[in-house]
């Protein structure tokens, strides 16, 4: 009888990150018994259950009966299936969706004080800049995670009866050492000075609200605490009710990191940013391993339609119902985050499920300081980059030659016109942008002129030998200056540190 003395509480995902957290925090004042594929360690008991089979929810629930009674005070559940693939993946019906409708089902034969289910604020249809959000702000989810709560959050509304409910839609999670993906490869992107942390497609005063995990486990806590107090159904919207635009964040990152007052970050077109996202992940798999450690793009191309989506949250509910707010801000949250970034970079790229850099990875192996391996790094880097600016200045005269050589040489194709006039234009811009080593990456840019300059001739089935010879040529030549000349990051640089090595990820896989 003392081991049952406390009120039972039921959570589903009591293994994860937040289940795990939460666990820590209720089992203080409850009797937590956790559900989960894997054991969860900081719950006072655990049952195997599987929310994609009705035969594992019966046979953990008829567990649970016979040891705790049908009497539950609460059920948290936060169980559900994620990834950022942004396809429809069928664990997104079996699991979030069935997963909660058997889940309920079963829970009809107990005497439940309320259900709480973690849902997220992407259900919403998104806001503008100086636009806040609301529970009664229209349901318009945007991709396949939403959807599945969105629609987890109907099956609450139809099966749960005379069973209370709460659910809450909660902002981007981050704490002290690590943060939701799209900020974690944000800051992963500044840290590394990638030519995409320059770049952004949507709009830079649009941004997203977060909620730290401290805040986050108080929220829930409030809520099996007033279980009986709260409405019989509620929805609430938690997070922070300040929310800083993607340019706010660069320029904030930029400084913890580098100390840089502003992080120079330019909108990119949707007509570019989604074909150049969709190129780079079909072509990754043709990619050796050398050279991009089979690194797998975070960008997906469904990612640039939701890159202008603005929420800014109304959380008075949560204040009126809960008396919560938040106690941090993600201003201060991004200081914990680099620092801990800085402290140890490879244990921060594992805990945000980043693959690191091969400086990094050598750091950790060599048992160096990687910030003095990241200064040699990027010495090495500039000093190679600097010996290879004769070449950008090459392809700039080979970019005006592009746009008088129609004139000069007689072209007559009018295609082939246009084709040399705009590759000229855009070899000269992205050849000006390639003399800076923080934007060096350009090069690979204009080394794509250099290869829609070998085409062109044959898909615009040139006229001339004359044209077809002066656009072979010249491609083959920009190619060369732009690609064969480019400075190889890293590898000197750890080679002088550490002695002769293979960097880590230099092997061949199958995929590429």
């Amino acid at each position: 009888m003392a081991k049952n003395s406390k009120l039972l509480i039921l959570m589903t995902g009591a293994s994860g990150n937040i289940g795990s957290a939460l666990c820590r925090t209720l089992t203080k004042k409850y009797r937590v018994v956790g559900l989960d594929r894997t054991p969860s360690v900081q719950a006072d008991d655990s049952f195997a259950c599987d929310l994609s089979s009705d035969d594992s929810i019966k046979l953990a629930f008829h567990k649970i009966r016979e040891r705790y009674g049908d009497k539950i005070a609460a059920v948290i559940h936060l169980a559900a299936y994620f990834d950022f693939s942004g396809e429809d993946n069928p664990l997104y019906h079996s699991v979030t969706v069935e997963g909660t409708r058997r889940l309920l089902k079963t829970l009809d034969g107990f005497d439940v004080q309320r259900f709480i289910y973690s849902s997220t604020m992407l259900v919403h249809e998104p806001g503008v800049p100086g636009q806040k959000i609301n529970e009664e702000t229209g349901l318009k989810p945007k991709w396949a995670y939403p959807r599945s709560k969105a629609e987890a959050e109907r099956q609450i509304e139809q099966e749960c009866g005379d069973m209370p409910y709460t659910i809450l839609r909660l902002a981007g999670l981050y704490d002290d050492d690590s943060a939701v993906p799209t900020l974690a490869y944000q800051i992963a992107r500044i840290y590394q000075r990638e030519l995409k942390s320059h770049l952004y497609a949507g709009d830079l005063m649009a941004g997203q609200a977060f909620i730290h995990k401290d805040d986050l486990v108080e929220l829930f806590t409030q809520v099996v605490d007033r279980r009986n107090d709260l409405p019989k159904n509620s929805v609430i919207l938690a997070g922070e009710d300040e929310v800083m635009g993607y340019r706010e964040l660069q320029n904030r990152i930029g400084q913890l990191v580098f100390g840089e007052k502003a992080w120079s970050t330019f909108s990119l077109p949707e007509l570019i940013a989604k074909p150049a996202a969709w190129l780079e992940n079909k072509t990754e798999p043709l990619i050796p391993d050398a050279f991009d450690q089979g690194k797998k793009p975070f960008i997906k191309p469904f990612m640039i339609d939701l890159a202008s989506d603005h929420y800014d949250l109304d959380i008075s509910r949560a204040r009126e119902l809960l008396g919560w707010e938040p106690r941090h801000k993600i201003y201060d949250g991004l200081a914990s985050l680099v620092q801990s970034l800085k402290e140890d970079p490879a244990a921060w790229y594992r805990r945000n499920h980043i693959l690191p850099t091969d400086w990094i990875a050598t750091a950790e192996e060599k048992n160096q300081n990687p910030h003095q391996l990241r200064e040699k790094h990027e010495a090495e880097y500039r000093r190679q980059h600097r010996q290879h600016l004769w070449a950008h200045f090459l392809n700039m005269g080979l970019a005006f030659w592009l746009m008088t050589a129609p004139m000069t040489l007689g072209y007559q194709s009018q295609a082939m016109v246009l084709s040399n006039i705009g590759s000229g234009i855009a070899l000269l811009f992205l050849s000006l942008l390639s003399l800076s080593w923080r934007l060096g990456p350009v090069r690979w840019l204009a080394g794509g002129v250099g290869l829609w300059l070998l085409c062109a001739p044959l898909i615009f089935w040139a006229p001339t030998a004359v044209s077809y010879l002066n656009d072979t040529l010249i491609g083959m030549l920009v190619i060369g200056f732009s690609v064969l000349t480019r400075p190889v990051p890293g590898v000197a640089s750890v080679a002088a540190e550490t002695g002769p090595t293979i960097p880590p990820g230099w092997t061949f896989s199958p995929s590429g």
